[in-house]
């Protein structure tokens, strides 16, 4: 196996829901785009129903390259 493959890991909660996935990227920029693109969509309230999201990319020699997590605050 000599092609590097980037994957982009996906998890968002909403409700009662676990939406996840790996999307398999042929580079890593391209992986980077889905990676921020994922986070813009879902992440920081942009939707408020989802309350969780965590997003991270790997290479084919299982090192994770990126990796974030979003939780929704809590309001007391």
């Amino acid at each position: 196996m000599n092609e590097t493959k980037f994957f982009l890991h996906q998890i968002k909660h909403t409700g009662e829901t676990y939406d996840k996935g790996i999307v398999v990227k042929d580079s890593f920029e391209a992986a980077k785009q889905g990676y921020h693109a994922y986070l813009g969509a879902y992440a920081y309230g942009q939707q408020a129903e989802t309350d969780f999201v965590s997003v991270a990319i790997s290479d084919t020699n299982g090192t994770i390259l990126m990796m974030e997590s979003w939780k929704k605050a809590v309001e007391p």
